[in-house]
C-alpha cells in the first residue's frame, strides 16, 4: 500500500517486511505499506531509514517498491521514517509547478512539454518561443494571487473515461486507472506524486529567469521554503552592498552602472599608461643591447606585459628577443622576420628536453614550465 496517496504529510510508521533480497552487496526490502516516494513524474525520491538504516536507493518494479539499504534487517516489524523537510520541499514546489504550468495555459496557451525538480534549481519548458519581462511579471502575480486566495488540492482515483470528460492538460497513455491532482477550478493533472492540500503551503512562487531552450523557453522557479532561503540569501547580498556602496536598494543598480564606466574609463588608462611603460622598456634595452640579442627576465611582470615589450621591440629592431616571466614561468622567443632562425621548429625540438611545452610561428614562439629552474636553464640554451 502506497501511503503517501492516502496521507502525503505522513512520516513515520511501522510496516512488516513481506520479502527482503540480496543484491550485488544490498538488500531491497519490499514493505507491507509505504509512505516512500520512488521518484516520477519529475519529482525526486524520498529520503529516509528503517530502523534507523538509510534507504540508499528505492526501487520500482511490477508496481512494488523495494527499499535498497546496506545491511540486512533481522526483524518482522519494522517502523519508518522519511525526511519530511525534504518530502514537503518537494510537495511546495510541485504543487507550484502545477499552478505556473495552468497559469501559463490560460493566460498564454503555453502548454509545458517537461519539468525538472532538483536540488539546486526546478524548471518547466514551455510551448512559448519567445517570452518578455511583462509575461513573465503577469504570469507571476496570477500565480502568486491564487496562492494567497488558499485554494485547495485534492487528489483522487478515475478511469480512463471519467478521465476524458476533465479538463486535462494532457490524458495520459494508459487504460489503468488514472490518479489526478486537482487545484480546484483551476487544473485538473494526472499526477502521481506528493502535493500539498491547499495552495497557501505554497507560500509564494518567484519566476527567477528564462532562456531559450530548442524551440522552447526554459522556466526557473522557486517556491516555498526554498524561495524564502534564496530571499534570505539574496537580502544578505542587497545589504552588503547597501553598507559597501553608500547608496539606498533602489539605487544599487545606479551605482553598479557608474563604477562600471569609471573601471572601463580607468582600464583603458592603465592600458594606455601599460603600452608607453612597454614603450620605454622596449627602447631602453635596445638602448642597452651592445649585440642583436636581447634577453630580458622580469621578476613581476606578467606574461601579457612582457609579450607587449616583445612586440615593441620587434618593431623597432631587426634584434632576436628572448624574454620571460618569472611569474608565470613563461618565456618568448621572436624576431621581426628578418633573421634566418625559426623560433617555433626550435621550441617544437627543444622544449621537451627543458621540460616545456609551448610552440610558435617562424617568427614568434612561446613556452611554459613547471619549475624556475627549468625556464632558466632553457633560456640559457637559447642565449648561447
Amino acid at each position: 500500500m502506497r501511503l503517501y496517496y492516502q496521507n502525503p504529510y505522513m512520516s513515520e510508521w511501522e510496516a512488516k517486511i513481506i520479502h527482503q533480497i540480496e543484491k550485488d552487496g544490498l538488500y531491497l526490502i519490499e514493505l507491507s505499506e509505504t509512505a516512500f516516494y520512488p521518484e516520477g513524474g519529475g519529482q525526486p525520491r524520498d529520503f529516509g531509514w528503517i530502523d534507523g538504516i538509510e534507504v540508499v536507493d528505492l526501487v520500482e518494479e511490477d508496481e512494488k517498491i523495494y527499499h535498497v539499504v546496506k545491511e540486512k534487517i533481522n526483524k518482522e516489524t519494522v517502523t519508518c521514517r522519511i525526511d519530511f523537510e525534504r518530502r514537503f520541499d518537494h510537495m511546495q514546489n510541485h504543487t507550484g509547478q502545477h499552478l505556473l504550468s495552468a497559469v501559463f495555459l490560460e493566460m498564454y496557451n503555453a502548454p509545458t512539454n517537461s519539468f525538472h525538480l532538483g536540488d539546486d534549481y526546478l524548471t518547466i519548458d514551455i510551448g512559448l518561443e519567445n517570452i518578455n519581462d511583462k509575461i513573465v511579471l503577469n504570469v507571476e502575480n496570477r500565480v502568486n494571487e491564487l496562492i494567497f486566495k488558499n485554494i485547495p488540492v485534492k487528489s483522487y482515483i478515475v478511469n480512463l473515461d471519467e478521465a476524458r470528460k476533465l479538463p486535462l492538460r494532457k490524458l495520459p497513455p494508459t487504460n489503468v486507472d488514472i490518479r489526478i491532482v486537482e487545484i480546484e477550478g483551476i487544473d485538473y493533472s494526472p499526477c502521481c506524486g506528493t502535493h500539498v492540500k491547499s495552495l497557501g503551503e505554497i507560500g509564494m512562487l518567484k519566476i527567477l529567469k528564462t532562456e531559450k531552450y530548442k524551440n522552447m523557453t526554459r522556466i526557473y522557479f522557486k517556491c516555498g521554503k526554498r524561495l524564502l532561503k534564496d530571499f534570505q540569501e539574496k537580502n544578505i547580498i542587497i545589504n552588503s552592498l547597501i553598507k559597501n556602496l553608500s547608496v539606498p536598494q533602489s539605487e544599487i543598480l545606479l551605482k553598479f552602472d557608474s563604477l562600471q564606466s569609471e573601471i572601463k574609463n580607468l582600464t583603458r588608462q592603465l592600458n594606455s599608461l601599460k603600452e608607453l611603460n612597454a614603450e620605454f622598456i622596449a627602447k631602453e634595452l635596445l638602448n642597452e643591447s651592445k649585440e642583436n640579442k636581447i634577453v630580458k627576465i622580469f621578476e613581476d611582470k606578467s606574461f601579457e606585459e612582457v609579450q607587449t615589450i616583445a612586440n615593441k621591440i620587434t618593431s623597432l629592431r631587426d634584434d632576436l628577443v628572448i624574454l620571460a616571466s618569472l611569474k608565470e614561468k613563461k618565456v618568448i622567443l621572436a624576431h621581426n622576420g628578418s633573421l634566418d632562425i625559426n623560433c617555433g621548429k626550435i621550441f617544437k625540438e627543444e622544449l621537451p628536453k627543458f621540460n616545456g611545452r609551448g610552440g610558435g610561428s617562424p617568427k614568434f614562439a612561446q613556452g611554459s614550465f613547471e619549475t624556475i629552474n627549468d625556464l632558466n636553464d632553457f633560456i640559457a640554451f637559447l642565449g648561447r
